[in-house]
């Protein structure tokens, strides 16, 4: 190989190289819901977010309502079984964290009256919780941008 064409070589694995690197930065997720217990405030979400290394831009809709998850219980670990028997038994997500799981109920199971008297029956508190979307990026938090295609949120 002559010496133009090394150089050739060299110049494109370089753009290769740079193209990678600028295509790995790039967002790729929309956001992120995270549910805080009630009575956690904006300042206080502000903050906590603040201890993580994100590295993208990022904004916080507080107490946002268009995620699952709006109330929760904490169960004893030994008692999730006995719970998922009971006909009631309403569970969608269920994150287990030391020795108790939490469960998230969506507002549409807290009115019904089988689920409040399971959750007294097993001496259970219901907790209203703070469910906070972080829409990652720069773009609008109302659109979903795809691959070969821009659509609307709730269209």
């Amino acid at each position: 190989m002559n010496k133009i064409s090394k150089v050739v070589v060299v110049f494109i694995a370089l753009l290769t190289f740079l193209a990678l690197m600028i295509q790995s930065q790039e967002v790729k997720i929309a956001g992120l819901f995270i549910q805080f217990e009630n009575e956690t405030s904006e300042a206080e979400v502000k903050a906590i977010l603040e201890n993580y290394d994100i590295p993208v831009n990022y904004t916080i809709d507080y107490n946002s309502n268009i995620g699952r998850g709006m109330y929760y219980i904490e169960v004893d670990e030994d008692k999730i079984y006995e719970l998922r028997k009971d006909e009631n038994w309403t569970s969608v997500v269920e994150i287990k964290k030391g020795n108790y799981n939490i469960i998230m109920l969506s507002e549409e199971f807290v009115p019904d009256e089988n689920v409040l008297a399971m959750l007294e029956k097993n001496n259970l508190q219901l907790k209203k919780a703070v469910v906070c979307y972080i829409h990652f990026g720069v773009g609008p938090a109302d659109w979903v941008v795809g691959k070969n295609c821009i659509l609307e949120k709730d269209a």
